[in-house]
């Protein structure tokens, strides 16, 4: 380092200029300090640990603690009823969907119904009646089937046949 350390200050600090509504600033303390080992007994008060402003647990007398406590206000009872699972509006509106939909597909299962037997007449009664005709020129023919059948046979197990 280039120049040296002091253990104190050689200049006096210098004065913090005020801030409208906020209170004027006062000096450093000065005096002797004293530890919680230097307090007599007698003396000693019931130390609680709160949370401190970074989130670190702060040593605190009790007195202080029932002040601060008091200076906080109560936080207001939550109510914790499960909200329901669809508002009123949406209810309603799934509700005319639903029916909607269940009407749309009666009406269109009977329609289906009603159309079903009308596309079997057309558009398979042309079929069904080229099957029909088929099977009966097929009856009306008499089947007659004349075979013939030459064996030849001859030494050494030598045979041969003809149709």
């Amino acid at each position: 380092m280039s120049h040296p350390l002091h253990p104190h200050p050689t200049t006096a600090p210098a004065a913090v200029p005020a801030v409208p509504g906020w209170p004027a600033a006062t000096a450093p303390l000065t005096g002797p300090v004293e530890l919680a080992a230097d307090r007599p007994p007698a003396a000693a008060e019931a130390v609680v640990w709160v949370p401190g402003a970074q989130g670190q647990m702060v040593p605190v007398t009790r007195e202080t603690a029932d002040v601060l406590l008091s200076a906080v206000p109560a936080t207001p009872a939550r109510d914790l009823t499960p909200p329901p699972l669809l508002d009123a509006r949406a209810q309603r509106l799934l509700a005319a969907g639903v029916g909607t939909g269940a009407a749309a597909a009666g009406a269109g299962w009977g329609l289906g119904q009603v159309i079903a037997p009308l596309a079997a007449l057309t558009g398979s009664g042309l079929l069904w009646a080229v099957c029909l005709a088929a099977v009966a020129l097929a009856a009306r023919r008499p089947r007659t089937t004349t075979t013939y059948v030459t064996n030849t046979a001859s030494w050494w197990g030598r045979t041969t046949t003809t149709h």
